[in-house]
């Protein structure tokens, strides 16, 4: 179960992917436009992304009305969530968003509420 929120800012999302390490196995709660297979289809599960360059990539999320709202109102990341998630390891990447380093987040699951 997840307890109340840990990071919500955008100053926090900076520090956020500026320390990563600092936030491993650590709640972090943030909103973020959430897509089943990631945008280009290549993430198993869910791929969850900010405005501030900082990625989340679950293997599931909760609860089943979230996921049915992914698959309809909000296919394509056309909804903002508020995703609250626990990394397990993170990585960097230039390679996503052309000209910008981002740093993509792994977590088993996520809660997602609109």
């Amino acid at each position: 179960m997840f307890s109340p929120l840990a990071l919500a800012a955008s100053t926090s999302l900076q520090e956020l992917a500026s320390k990563p390490q600092d936030y491993l196995g650590q709640e972090v709660e943030m909103e973020a436009y959430c897509v089943k297979n990631g945008r280009s289809g290549d993430v198993i599960g869910y791929e969850c992304t900010s405005q501030d360059g900082v990625y989340v990539d679950a293997d599931d999320i909760e609860p089943e009305a979230a996921k049915e709202k992914l698959a309809g109102d909000c296919a394509g990341g056309g909804c903002m969530a508020t995703i609250q998630f626990v990394p397990h390891s993170y990585s960097t990447s230039s390679a996503i968003e052309p000209g910008k380093t981002v740093t993509v987040f792994n977590a088993e699951k996520a809660k997602v509420s609109f």
